[in-house]
């Protein structure tokens, strides 16, 4: 029986833990979900903190037990923790500016509505309805931008490795209601734009922080969210005119208005400056190459042996290699 090469036997290795890391959370998301069941019939705080609580038990206990996995090679090191900020401006800015659009243009018209016909009205419990969008947000970039896609881009590079969380990205917002085509394709392009501001930034909090600016201002000024109905104030935009264009009552994200912000904002994080000095991801590392060393520590602070020492220690500054 021919013999692997290391490099390729890792590959397979990575690829074989990314899909028991998905197995694993969607297993225990079920499990929480049910637990959660007792205390509340809310359908988003039934996906979202069962999401995040599953995500960080897998994640935990990847890291325990695989010796080239810390928090930060994951992407969570609390030093680069600033870049949610930036991130929450970022996709805030976005999200007004596409609302801007659509009501300059007559694709959206301010009106009252009825609160019968919406489905989640948290007029009356706006931080609680804050936090449940900004647990759910955090909640998928943890999932789909946090270990799994470091196994991913380990395996079969960084492109490929976005590619593919961006496309379970939409497929996880495919039983959204009205769903349409372009709606599909406008989350998978929002994905690869998180995933891109990952390998830009090496860490998830620019990722966290779009995503989460992104969802509570489009519901702040009255916009459905991925086709779910939610208010937090008494503002309310009704798309107008084509689908194709306003997004029907999927909103904006289902329009190729939402198309176009979101390739503006791919050009943003391309953009972005490269971090100084931060630790290499582990999509980073070479195949053969050792991560940490035996009683090393979690978050990778201690110097690690071979030829990934000096690049822990400056900072590379080279892209992920496949």
């Amino acid at each position: 029986m021919p013999v692997l090469p290391n490099r390729r036997k890792q590959r397979l290795w990575d690829l074989l833990l990314a899909n028991l890391t998905l197995v694993a959370t969607l297993v225990a998301m079920v499990l929480a979900s049910g637990l959660l069941r007792s205390l509340t019939d809310n359908r988003i705080a039934l996906n979202a903190i069962p999401l995040l609580v599953a995500t960080l038990a897998v994640t935990s206990v990847g890291v325990a037990i695989h010796p080239g996995l810390n928090w930060i090679s994951l992407g969570l090191s609390p030093r680069n923790l600033w870049g949610a900020g930036w991130g929450v401006l970022v996709g805030a800015s976005g999200c007004v500016i596409a609302v801007a659009i659509a009501v300059t243009f007559g694709w959206g018209e301010w009106t009252a509505f009825d609160p019968a016909e919406i489905r989640f009205d948290w007029r009356d419990f706006k931080e609680a309805g804050v936090a449940l969008l900004v647990i759910g947000a955090c909640a998928e970039e943890l999932f789909m931008r946090g270990m799994l896609l470091q196994l991913l881009g380990r395996s079969i590079g960084a492109a490929g490795g976005i590619a593919v969380t961006s496309a379970a990205f939409a497929l996880m917002h495919g039983g959204n209601p009205d769903v349409t085509w372009i709606a599909q394709l406008n989350t998978a392009l929002f994905g690869a734009v998180f995933g891109l501001s990952v390998l830009r930034s090496r860490a998830i909090w620019l990722a966290c922080g779009l995503h989460v600016g992104w969802n509570v201002v489009l519901v702040a000024l009255g916009v459905n969210v991925s086709g779910i109905t939610i208010r937090l104030t008494d503002l309310n935009l009704e798309p107008r005119g084509a689908d194709w264009l306003s997004g029907g009552d999927y909103g904006l994200e289902g329009g190729v208005l939402a198309t176009g912000v979101a390739l503006a904002l791919a050009a943003v994080v391309w953009a972005w400056p490269g971090p100084r000095g931060t630790r290499p991801l582990y999509w980073h590392r070479a195949a053969h190459a050792p991560v940490r060393p035996a009683g090393g520590s979690l978050f990778g602070d201690s110097p690690v042996d071979g030829s990934a020492s000096r690049r822990d220690r400056e900072g590379s500054d080279s892209e992920p290699t496949s």
